[in-house]
């Protein structure tokens, strides 16, 4: 094996440095899975929960309030697991330390774009990576758990990602983290359209197609994984009763629930997502004013090609009432 010579600065907590190794075989096996806290230098042990769903379905404020958690770090959306998932073989033998500096440069932008608080350095990866080895998992722990060390985490009971098209990728995620778990955003597909029009210039057809797939991806996930892995919650429970279920969520992720989580508007990473013009309410406290908005944005045709296309899920999910759904399928069939 190449002889790693990258300037070694070990991080809190890591330990003595040991021979570098680049593969999930080489890596010691992990014990089976007990939920606790670890410290930094067993946060490759460490589970990640994704939340994810349709854009514009509160991912991002639940990932603030989920952060503020002392035990959980959810990062921002990690665009970065994509680039290292379809290049990874490209990068080569990354015991090189060329070939893994090629990977740490490629991926400083996409962590620059998604507003991570801090990146970490170069020889903070080789630390890394001579500890634990150079395999996907590896590497996409060291990112998923960086910010929990640049914010003094010293106890981690969950890392995280939030990037709504994770759904899309739950099979994914199941097989790189048996332990993974998943938070399933829901929203009213017309709020979500009326969200994502302005921030995202989505068209109705846009907004109604990636609401239908999530919704269909969630489903399967939580049919496929079960409940003790996938956990629904609808962004409007979430705003109307966040303490209620902030609650139900730290009791499925095993750990005590934390007033805390409502300073999420205070959040470093809160005033960092704000540089986003499509997040700035972020800043603000729970409201509930974005909750049915879509009667003062959306035009009477806008609202009708979602009933249309939408009409039996929103109406399964509480969305339509038995009447409107009754009026609307019979005028369509």
């Amino acid at each position: 094996m190449r002889k790693f010579s990258c300037r070694m600065i070990p991080p809190r907590g890591f330990g003595d440095s040991v021979a570098m190794n680049t593969g999930a075989a080489s890596r010691q096996a992990s014990p089976a899975f007990v939920q606790g806290e670890k410290g930094p230098r067993d946060w490759i042990d460490v589970p990640p929960v994704f939340i994810v769903g349709c854009p514009r379905s509160g991912t991002t404020l639940l990932r603030l309030m989920l952060s503020t958690h002392s035990r959980i770090s959810i990062s921002s959306e990690g665009a970065y697991i994509y680039r290292l998932r379809s290049r990874f073989i490209s990068y080569g033998d990354l015991s090189d330390p060329g070939h893994l500096k090629a990977l740490y440069k490629e991926l400083l932008p996409l962590l620059e774009d998604e507003k991570f608080l801090s990146f970490p350095s170069f020889d903070q990866l080789c630390d890394w990576v001579r500890e634990f080895g150079a395999d996907l998992h590896s590497i996409i722990t060291f990112y998923g758990t960086w910010e929990a060390r640049a914010l003094g985490k010293e106890r981690l009971a969950w890392w995280g990602d939030n990037a709504p098209y994770h759904v899309y990728h739950v099979p994914f995620f199941n097989h790189l983290f048996p332990d993974s778990k998943f938070i399933f955003m829901i929203r009213d597909p017309r709020d979500v359209y009326a969200s994502s029009k302005a921030a995202l210039g989505y068209s109705v057809d846009n907004a109604v197609e990636a609401w239908e797939k999530s919704l269909l991806d969630g489903a399967l996930a939580e049919s496929h994984l079960g409940s003790a892995r996938v956990r629904q919650l609808k962004y409007e429970d979430l705003v109307t009763a966040p303490r209620v279920r902030l609650q139900d969520l730290c009791a499925f992720l095993g750990v005590d629930y934390e007033e805390a989580m409502f300073g999420y508007h205070h959040s470093d990473a809160a005033k960092a997502m704000a540089q986003l013009g499509h997040h700035k309410n972020l800043l603000r406290p729970v409201f509930t004013s974005s909750v049915g908005r879509y009667r003062q944005v959306l035009a009477p045709e806008e609202i009708m090609t979602i009933h249309r296309r939408l009409y039996s899920p929103m109406a399964c999910l509480g969305y339509l009432s038995y009447e409107d759904y009754e009026e609307i399928s019979l005028n369509i069939g």
